[in-house]
Parts: C-alpha cells; sequence; structure tokens
C-alpha cells in the first residue's frame, strides 16, 4: 500500500506499507496529491494512505492525462505564492489560486484539448523510449552464467580495487547554470544535484560516485561528464578498464554497508580506502570482472524486454 508523504521523489511515495495500515484511513486514487508546504503536487492512480500534510484534489474532468496537462501550472502558482512554515499550500489559499488554461468555445476549461496534449507527447516520449530500449538490447548480449548462489566470493577492500579521487567544493553562490551535472552528496537522482557550467578538476565521466558526508555510502554511477562536490569521491577500477556494468555491480556491494555508517561512525576517506566488500572471484582468486560484467548484462537485458512487453500489453 503506497504511503505518500511531501516529498518531491517518487511521486510522493515515501514507502510501501501493510494494508493493515487502511483501518486508520485511506484514500481512493484517481486524484492530485499536494504537500502543505512542500509545494509538490502528484497523480495518485492508486488506493493509498497519507497523513495530514497531504491535501487531495479531485474533479469530474480530473483524469491521468488533463492532471498531468494541470500538475506544472498548479505547481508553479504555488511555489510562487506558498513557501514553508506558515504559509503553504492550505485548502482555502488552493480553492483562490488562478490558473490560465485552454478553453472552449464556450469559456470553459477545455478538458479535451488538455488530454489530447498530454497524449501527444505521451505517444512522443514513448516512441523515442521503444527506440532507445531497442538500441540498448542489441547491445547487450545475454549469456549463461552461473547464479550468485553458485560462484566463489571473496573479501576485498575498496583500495585494493579503487583508485580514489576527490571532488571539489563548488558552493551554491558560485554555481554557473549550465549543462555539466553537479554530483552533491544525495540519495536520489543519481546524485545529481545541479546543472552547472563551472569546470574544475573534479570533472571527470566513466566513474562510479561515493558519498562520504550527506547520504554516506551512495553510489551512483555516471556515464557523461560532471563535476562533483567535495563530499564525494570519484572511484576508478586500478586494475581493469571501467565500464558501466562492473562499476553498477560494485556500487551495489559498496551501498551494502550503509548501515555501518549511521550515527556517529563517519565514513571519512581512510575508512573508506579499508572498508571491504565481498565480491565473486575468478579460480586465481582475483575479482571476476568478466563475470560481475555479464551478470549486470542480463540483468539489465531483463529489464529492458519486461518495460517493452509492458508497453505492447497496454496497447501502446
Amino acid at each position: 500500500m503506497p504511503y505518500v508523504t511531501r516529498s518531491e521523489h517518487n511521486n510522493g511515495i515515501a514507502r510501501f506499507v501493510s494494508e493493515k495500515n487502511l483501518s486508520f484511513g485511506y484514500d481512493e486514487g484517481g486524484c492530485v496529491t499536494v504537500g502543505l508546504d512542500t509545494q509538490t503536487a502528484f497523480w495518485q492512480p492508486y488506493r493509498f494512505v497519507t497523513g495530514q500534510n497531504i491535501q487531495i484534489i479531485r474533479g469530474e474532468a480530473l483524469n491521468e492525462r488533463t492532471a498531468q496537462f494541470l500538475i506544472p501550472i498548479f505547481v508553479g502558482q504555488m511555489r510562487a505564492k506558498f513557501n514553508w512554515g506558515g504559509n503553504g499550500a492550505t485548502l482555502g489559499r488552493m480553492r483562490r489560486l488562478d490558473l490560465l488554461l485552454p478553453a472552449a468555445d464556450d469559456g470553459k476549461p477545455d478538458w479535451d484539448y488538455m488530454s489530447s496534449f498530454v497524449e501527444d507527447i505521451r505517444a512522443e516520449l514513448l516512441a523515442r523510449y521503444r527506440k532507445y530500449a531497442a538500441t540498448r538490447l542489441a547491445e547487450l548480449e545475454r549469456k549463461e552464467i552461473p547464479g550468485l548462489d553458485e560462484v566463489q566470493w571473496s573479501t576485498f577492500t575498496i583500495g585494493d580495487i579503487f583508485t580514489v579521487l576527490p571532488g571539489k567544493r563548488l558552493e551554491k553562490r558560485n554555481m554557473i547554470p549550465g549543462d555539466y551535472p553537479f554530483i552533491g552528496a544525495s540519495d536520489s537522482n543519481n546524485g545529481v544535484t545541479a546543472f552547472v557550467g563551472n569546470k574544475n578538476e573534479s570533472l571527470d565521466r566513466n566513474v562510479l560516485g561515493i558519498n562520504y558526508n550527506g547520504s554516506v555510502c551512495e553510489a551512483f554511477y555516471h556515464s557523461y561528464e560532471c563535476v562533483f562536490t567535495d563530499d564525494v569521491k570519484r572511484l576508478h577500477l586500478k586494475n581493469r578498464e571501467d565500464n558501466e556494468a562492473v562499476l553498477l555491480f560494485m556500487g551495489l556491494m559498496i551501498r551494502k554497508q550503509k548501515s555501518k555508517y549511521e550515527y556517529a561512525y563517519k565514513f571519512n576517506e581512510q575508512r573508506m580506502r579499508r572498508q571491504a566488500i565481498v565480491l565473486p572471484v575468478a579460480d586465481d582468486g582475483v575479482p571476476d570482472y568478466a563475470y560481475m560484467e555479464q551478470y549486470v548484462k542480463n540483468v539489465m537485458r531483463g529489464k529492458y524486454e519486461r518495460y517493452l512487453a509492458y508497453l505492447d500489453g497496454q496497447g501502446r
């Protein structure tokens, strides 16, 4: 059962909870949820539970397509007029908001136009995704390999496997708007917290970024050129050329250590280099990079195949 909060991520869903929570109250899907202080808004298609800081918007003309047209306009108005603490999106204030919308000949909102506009954008995006997924499938050859429980594993330190390089402090006041992803110590959006025009010695690509402050021990792979905050370390493989699949596997194994670095036990650079991770090994006892690479490729290929099968099943 989705539990919807004021978060701006994951459609506002913070976690999934037991249906036993329904006894405390719930809302049916087919509505827009609004964060009282965060000015966030999302279409909720399914039954969900939430708290007192979420407002609910319903309407006869409101459906998935019209909601997706309205939400960006609605959020823009809320963020221009409301803010955190004392001036949030209360029901009374929301009811008084003016929205500029397409109008039909009778002066009422042109819901048919809004619905068709969103459907056209959706069709274009899905066509682009299909093309992208087909290209990725052609690149990802599937090979039969043993399961994770059928291979040998051994322990290595991050320092054994990686060269650890620093990020570079870039304060918000000094950021220049631009196209380079700025990698912060975040746990969402692949670590991207802004797009900047600044370049410095942290500029990198085809690299694994590891947070040692903020959301510690989060690990994200970056195929693109980007710049890193000083709260994120850049990791490159020592004994093998970096590639997406191997670094994704490594990132997962590093994230499994996250619970160790809560409370007062800091994840500094020295501890990062000494941190042990468990990896599949070849017969000679060295990390089995070929296995890790093929394992991730098989997983990725399976994901793309399921996504496309889902779209075909929807008739889209």
